[in-house]
C-alpha cells in the first residue's frame, strides 16, 4: 500500500492541482524560426514534466518530411514533455509525402520513446495516397503519426492518410474531439487508447481496426462517430492479441452486418460493441455480429455485445489512469474566452489563475502570444479586428474573445453589476465601446426572480433601457427580486467543476434539477433573500437513486455550516425527497452553497425551500429551573445533571443571532452592550424562550 501522502500528491500532480506559472510559448513556428529549429529548441531545453516546451504553429501549410524527414520524409521526433499547438484544426497543417510504402518508414511525425505528449488544434497529413482515390485499391501502408511512450494526448487533431494512418506503439492515449480518416486498418497497433466523441471516416470497404493488444483494455471508442464514403466495411481484424470496444458510437455508414473482419495472425480477444446507434439515432441490430473466429488451429467463440455493467467499466479512469492517476480528460479542459477593454494605449482582459497565456490575433492572423493580461495598441491601424484566446496548462487555445475593433475615437468602459437573481444583456456587447455607440441594456431573471429596478447611470423599473450616444464611462446595476421569497429552484444557480443542468428524470419542480460530478468541489451557489434576519429550517429536495448514502456540503455565504449533509438513498432518481437543516439567515441578499465532499458523486438538488422559524417570546418566569441569570455579574449559571445537552443564544431583538454557547456551566456575557436581548436555552429536547436585560 502506498503512504497516503504519496497517493494524494500523484493524485492532485496528475489532476493539474498546482497553480500554473505564466509563460509564453517557447516557440513560435514561422516567427521564431522553422520546424527544424524548433526541434533543436525544444531538444536543447530538456523539458521536464513540471515544465514542459510549448510549440505554436499559426494557421498554414508545414512541410516538415522535406525540412526534417529522412529520405523517405519521415520526420523522428525524440524529445518528451513537448506540447504541439495549432491556432486552428483545419488551417494548421503538418505533412509530408512519403515515397516507399511501409508501416515502420513513412510517419508524418514518428514520436520516438517520448512521455507526456501533447497535440491540439492540428492536421497531420500523409499525402503520399491520401485524396487519389484510384490508389486506394492497392496496398500502400502510408502513416501520418507513428507513437511510442506513454501519456500522449489529442484534443482537435486531424489524421489523414490512406491505409495504417495512425499507429499506435505506446502504452496509454487519450483522444478528445478528433477526426482519423483512412482506408485499411487506419488504426492499428498497441497500447490502452481511449477515443472519446472522435470522428472515424472511411475510404474503402476495409477493416477499420487492427489492434495488437498486450495490455488491459486495447482500443475503446467511446461516443464516436463512423462516417465515409462506402459501405460494408469492418470494424476491425485481430492483429496478434486483439481487443476492441466500440460504446455508444453512431455508425452514420453501416458496416457490414458481421461486424467484424477475419483474423490476420491470431484469433481476438475482445470484439465488441455496446449502444450502436444508426443516423437517425435507432439501435442497430447487433443480432447478427460475428461470434466465432478461427486461425491457425485456434478458434474462439466471443460474445459480441457488452452488457450494460461491462460497458460502464469502459471510462477514462479505469483504462488510463495506471498507477500515477493519470486524468487526461482535466488536462484538456479549455480556458474560457477572456473579455477586451480599452485602457489607454492598451487592451486588457481579467488575468486568469487557468492561463498558461493568451495569443492575440489580429484580423484572424496570429499576432504575438503574451503572459500578462494586456497588449499594447500603438502597432494597430484603425480597422483592426484584435481577438484573443486563452491557452490552458498544456498550452491548448480555448475560444477566442469577442473581437475588438480598432478605432481612433475615444473609447468608454461599461461596468454592469447584477445583484443575485439575474443577469444583464448588453447590446452591442463588450467592456469598453467607442463614443458615440447607442448601446441597449436588458435586465435577465432568473426563473422564479423578477426584475426590480436599474441604479446608477440609470434608474426606473423597466427591464430594458437604451443609452443612445456613449459619452462617458457607463456604470450601471441591476437588482432583483425573488417572486417567492421563500422558494427557489436549484436549477437557476451558478454551476462549478462538472455540476450540470438535468431534466430526464421526472417528478422535479421548474425545468430540472442540478446533478453534480465526482470532481472535487463540483456545486451550485443558489441566490436567496430574506426580509429579516431569521432563523429557518431549509428544505433541501433531492432524489438518489443509487443504492449507497451520498454526502453533500452545505455553505452559507461562502462559511461552511455543514461539512458533511446525508442524503439516503430514494426509491429511484424520480423520487424526491426532504431533507431539512436549519440555518440563521441574515437580512437580504445571501448565497446557500451545496458541493460535493472528496470526489464522491452527491444526489440530485431540484428545489430549496426556507421556513422562517418564528420565536414566541415570553417571559422570564417561564424560563426553565436549571438555569439563574446574574445581572450584577453579567454571568448565566447552568445547574444541570445533563449538562452535554445544554445550548445557549442570544438575539436582538429583530431576530439577528449575536451569541451561541454549549456545554458550559458558567457563561459570561459581558462583551454584550446594556439593553433587552432574546435569549433561547435548549435542554436536549425542548426550547425555552425568554428576555433577558442586561
Amino acid at each position: 500500500m502506498k503512504p497516503l501522502f504519496l497517493v494524494l500528491f500523484l493524485v492532485l500532480f496528475s489532476a493539474n492541482a498546482f497553480a500554473i506559472t505564466k509563460a509564453k510559448f517557447d516557440f513560435v513556428v514561422g516567427v521564431d524560426g522553422d520546424f527544424k529549429q524548433a526541434m533543436d529548441a525544444a531538444k536543447n531545453a530538456n523539458p521536464t514534466q513540471q515544465k514542459r516546451f510549448y510549440i505554436f504553429f499559426p494557421n498554414g501549410e508545414y512541410n516538415i518530411g522535406s525540412l526534417t524527414g529522412d529520405a523517405n520524409q519521415k520526420t523522428t521526433f525524440t524529445t518528451s514533455n513537448v506540447s504541439f499547438i495549432g491556432q486552428n484544426t483545419d488551417s494548421t497543417v503538418i505533412y509530408n509525402k512519403s515515397s516507399e510504402e511501409g508501416i515502420s518508414i513513412t510517419a508524418t511525425l514518428y514520436f520516438y520513446k517520448t512521455d507526456n505528449m501533447y497535440l491540439q488544434d492540428l492536421t497531420i497529413n500523409n499525402k503520399a495516397n491520401y485524396g487519389h482515390t484510384s490508389s486506394y485499391s492497392e496496398t500502400g501502408r502510408h502513416v501520418a503519426v507513428q507513437e511510442q511512450g506513454n501519456k500522449f494526448i489529442y484534443k482537435n487533431v486531424k489524421l489523414l492518410s490512406t491505409q495504417d494512418t495512425y499507429y499506435t506503439k505506446g502504452t496509454r492515449t487519450y483522444w478528445e474531439t478528433g477526426e482519423i480518416h483512412g482506408t485499411t486498418d487506419y488504426i492499428c497497433g498497441g497500447g490502452d487508447v481511449f477515443f472519446n466523441q472522435c470522428r472515424l471516416y472511411n475510404l474503402k470497404k476495409s477493416a477499420m481496426t487492427a489492434p495488437s493488444t498486450t495490455s488491459d483494455w486495447g482500443y475503446v471508442f467511446h461516443s464516436c462517430t463512423i462516417d465515409g464514403n462506402v459501405t460494408g466495411y469492418t470494424l476491425g481484424r485481430s492483429w496478434n492479441n486483439a481487443k476492441a470496444v466500440f460504446i455508444n458510437t453512431t455508425m452514420n455508414i453501416l458496416p457490414d452486418e458481421k461486424g467484424w473482419g477475419d483474423p490476420m495472425n491470431s484469433v481476438p480477444q475482445v470484439f465488441a460493441e455496446y449502444g450502436s446507434k444508426n443516423s437517425s439515432g435507432g439501435s442497430i441490430d447487433l443480432s447478427k455480429r460475428r461470434t466465432t473466429y478461427e486461425k491457425n488451429g485456434v478458434t474462439v467463440n466471443l460474445n459480441p455485445v457488452l452488457t450494460a455493467s461491462q460497458a460502464a467499466q469502459y471510462t477514462v479512469e479505469n483504462v488510463l489512469s495506471g498507477t500515477d492517476q493519470w486524468k487526461p480528460n482535466l488536462l484538456t479542459k479549455q480556458v474560457s474566452a477572456p473579455k477586451l477593454t480599452f485602457e489607454g494605449n492598451r487592451i486588457t482582459w481579467e488575468d486568469n489563475d487557468s492561463a498558461l497565456c493568451w495569443v492575440v490575433l489580429k484580423n484572424g492572423k496570429y499576432y504575438t502570444n503574451v503572459s500578462s493580461p494586456f497588449v499594447e495598441t500603438t502597432s494597430f491601424t484603425s480597422g483592426d479586428k484584435i481577438t484573443v484566446r486563452a491557452a490552458n496548462s498544456m498550452g491548448g487555445l480555448g475560444a477566442a474573445s469577442l473581437p475588438i475593433t480598432i478605432d481612433p475615437r475615444p473609447y468608454f468602459k461599461i461596468n454592469l453589476q447584477s445583484l443575485p437573481g439575474g443577469s444583464i444583456s448588453q447590446n452591442p456587447e463588450g467592456t469598453s465601446l467607442p463614443e458615440g455607440t447607442s448601446v441597449t441594456f436588458t435586465a435577465v431573471p432568473l426563473l422564479g426572480w423578477q426584475f426590480d429596478h436599474w441604479a446608477g447611470v440609470h434608474s426606473g423599473t423597466e427591464n430594458s433601457w437604451t443609452h443612445n450616444s456613449l459619452t462617458q464611462d457607463i456604470s450601471l446595476e441591476a437588482f432583483f427580486m425573488p417572486i417567492d421569497k421563500n422558494k427557489y429552484e436549484a436549477e437557476t444557480g451558478i454551476y462549478e467543476k462538472g455540476a450540470i443542468f438535468e431534466n430526464k428524470n421526472t417528478g422535479y419542480s421548474g425545468d430540472g434539477y442540478v446533478n453534480f460530478s465526482t470532481e472535487s468541489g463540483s456545486s451550485v451557489d443558489i441566490p436567496i433573500y430574506s426580509d429579516n434576519n431569521t432563523d429557518a429550517d431549509i428544505h433541501l429536495v433531492y432524489a438518489n437513486g443509487s443504492t449507497a448514502t451520498r454526502t453533500l456540503s452545505v455553505l452559507l455565504n461562502n462559511s461552511i455550516v455543514l461539512a458533511t449533509l446525508d442524503f439516503e438513498p430514494t426509491a429511484s432518481w424520480s423520487t424526491w425527497e426532504n431533507k431539512t437543516i436549519s440555518l440563521s439567515l441574515p437580512q437580504g441578499f445571501s448565497t446557500i452553497s451545496i458541493q460535493t465532499v472528496n470526489e464522491n458523486d452527491g444526489p440530485n438538488i431540484d428545489v430549496l425551500t426556507i421556513e422562517p422559524k418564528t420565536i414566541a417570546v415570553t417571559n422570564l418566569k417561564n424560563k426553565p429551573s436549571f438555569y439563574s441569570y446574574d445581572s450584577k455579574s453579567k454571568v448565566l449559571y447552568i445547574n444541570s445533571d445533563n449538562i452535554q445537552s445544554i445550548s445557549v443564544e442570544l438575539f436582538s431583538l429583530d431576530g439577528k443571532r449575536l451569541f451561541f454557547q454549549q456545554n458550559k456551566n458558567t457563561i459570561s456575557l459581558r462583551f454584550l452592550n446594556q439593553g433587552v436581548y432574546i435569549m433561547k436555552v435548549f435542554d436536549g429536547q425542548n426550547s425555552f424562550y425568554g428576555l433577558v436585560s442586561l
